[in-house]
C-alpha cells in the first residue's frame, strides 16, 4: 500500500520546473512576503519565475496589481485560490513555461492545499518568525511537512527565519530553529520597513534605495537556488 501512494506521489510529479511551497499555518510570519520577493528575485536573474497564490485573501495577486503597466511585477502571478486541491491539475499544464514556481500557501493546515502542494514541490519552505510562540505554533507545519516527505520522498524541508529582531529572545529562539531536526536557511530577512513599503508600488524591494534588504533577498535567493540545483542556468 505504501509502495502505491509513492507510485501516486511520482505520477503527480509531472512537471520538470522546480517548484517551492511556502506554507505554515501561523499567520504573519512572511510566506507572502517571501514568495513575492525571491520570486521576484529569480525573475530578475533571468529565470522564468510563477508566484502562484493559493490564498483566498489573493495578497499575492493584488501586490502584483499594483506595478506600473510600463513596469510589471517581474515575476508572473497569478491566483488559483478558488480550485481547492485541484490547482494541481491547473499546475501541470502551466510548469513547462517555468523555471521556477513558488505556490503561496494558505495559513490554515487544515485545507488541503498545503498538503497537495507538497505532494509535487521540490522544496518546502516554512517562514517562522524566531520567537517562541511561533515556533510552537509552527510545529504543525513542521509534522505536515515531515509526512509529506513520506510520499514525496524527494521533498526538502527547511525553516525560514523571518522578521528577526535584535534581542536574546530572537538570538535564542533563531539557535533552536538552527539546530532543530529539519534544516533552517542560513540567511533569513530581518525585520524591515522596505518589505512591506514595496507593496502598494507593485515591486520587489529592489526599486527601493535600501540596500540592506536588497541584500537579504538576494542571500535567501542564493541559498533556495542552490538547494534546487540552479544556481547557475537561468538562459
Amino acid at each position: 500500500m505504501m509502495l502505491m501512494a509513492r507510485k501516486r506521489a511520482a505520477e503527480r510529479r509531472q512537471p520538470a520546473s522546480k517548484i517551492v511551497a511556502v506554507f505554515n499555518q501561523k499567520g504573519g510570519c512572511g510566506k507572502t512576503m517571501t514568495a513575492m520577493q525571491v520570486g521576484g528575485a529569480i525573475a530578475r536573474r533571468g529565470f522564468k519565475s510563477l508566484v502562484v497564490d493559493l490564498d483566498s485573501q489573493h495578497t499575492c495577486v493584488t501586490w502584483a496589481a499594483q506595478a506600473a503597466s510600463e513596469e510589471p511585477f517581474p515575476a508572473t502571478v497569478i491566483s488559483l485560490a478558488g480550485m481547492g486541491a485541484k490547482f494541481l491539475d491547473q499546475l501541470r499544464k502551466l510548469a513547462p513555461d517555468y523555471d521556477v514556481i513558488l505556490l503561496d500557501c494558505p495559513p490554515a493546515i487544515e485545507s488541503p492545499i498545503p498538503w497537495a502542494a507538497l505532494q509535487i514541490a521540490d522544496l518546502g519552505l516554512i517562514p517562522i518568525i524566531p520567537v517562541f510562540d511561533n515556533y510552537w505554533a509552527s510545529k504543525e507545519a513542521k509534522e505536515l511537512g515531515l509526512r509529506a516527505k513520506t510520499q514525496n520522498t524527494n521533498l526538502q524541508l527547511f525553516w525560514l527565519p523571518s522578521r528577526m529582531q535584535r534581542g536574546k529572545i530572537y538570538s535564542e529562539c533563531l539557535k533552536i530553529i538552527q539546530n532543530d531536526d529539519i534544516q533552517s536557511f542560513e540567511n533569513f530577512f530581518s525585520q524591515r520597513n522596505s518589505y512591506v513599503e514595496c507593496q502598494p508600488f507593485g515591486i520587489t524591494v529592489h526599486g527601493l534605495s535600501n540596500p540592506a534588504a536588497k541584500q537579504e533577498v538576494e542571500a535567501v535567493t542564493d541559498e533556495l537556488l542552490g538547494h534546487l540545483g540552479l544556481e547557475e542556468t537561468a538562459q
